[in-house]
């Protein structure tokens, strides 16, 4: 008889209380990311690719105020003169200051402002810094899971994680349609991608 009150208490079900405390703590488990990534700075990435891509984009507006500065005054005062690229080659340096200055915000400061997390079904991220964006992506919809180590991510042991979703396309007959989103510039490359390609292709 004993027994059989003890196998009647532990069968019968505990108080609401305790299934809403427990309900609770598994939601909270359950909607905790497994694992929560900034990305690292790369210096190398800026001093590299910073510059000519500051000169390439100043070159536009450098040549623009030239050609106008070219078509001002008289034009046989122009002809005897030949051409002054003074106006241009300011204009030139601006755009390409200021370019690198965009440029190392983007570098040096953009990774302390955005996370990649991981959750068993998905991995959301912010990313931006001025203008904050939050994105999803549903691991149901990852096809294909890449790493890249470039030479200069190596520099700071850092890698690019690539996610390949495959997205019926509204609008185009229902045909499918490949999208790439890249987690950035992450540490310890490797195990975020083991993590990551575990989740999203074991299905």
């Amino acid at each position: 008889m004993i027994r059989f009150r003890d196998s009647k208490l532990t069968d019968a079900p505990p108080p609401s209380g305790v299934v809403r405390r427990r309900k609770a703590r598994r939601i909270a488990v359950d909607g905790a990311p497994i694992r929560e990534i900034k990305p690292v700075v790369v210096p190398a990435q800026f001093f590299v690719w910073g510059p000519p891509i500051a000169g390439f984009i100043s070159i536009f507006p450098g040549a623009f105020t030239f050609g106008i500065s070219q078509m001002v005054g008289d034009p046989f005062e122009r002809l005897g003169r030949g051409p002054d690229p003074t106006y241009g080659l300011v204009v030139f340096g601006l755009s390409f200051v200021v370019c690198v200055g965009l440029l190392w915000v983007k570098c040096f400061k953009e990774p302390g402002r955005t996370t990649y997390s991981i959750f068993p079904n998905r991995v959301e991220y912010d990313e931006g810094l001025w203008n904050r964006h939050r994105r999803t992506v549903v691991f149901d919809q990852v096809i294909d899971v890449e790493l890249t180590e470039g030479v200069l991510q190596q520099t700071r042991q850092a890698g690019t994680v690539t996610l390949v979703t495959q997205q019926l396309v509204s609008g185009q007959g229902g045909e499918l349609s490949n999208r790439r989103i890249a987690l950035q510039n992450v540490p310890q490359p490797r195990e975020v991608y083991e993590l990551v390609r575990s989740l999203a292709l074991t299905k």
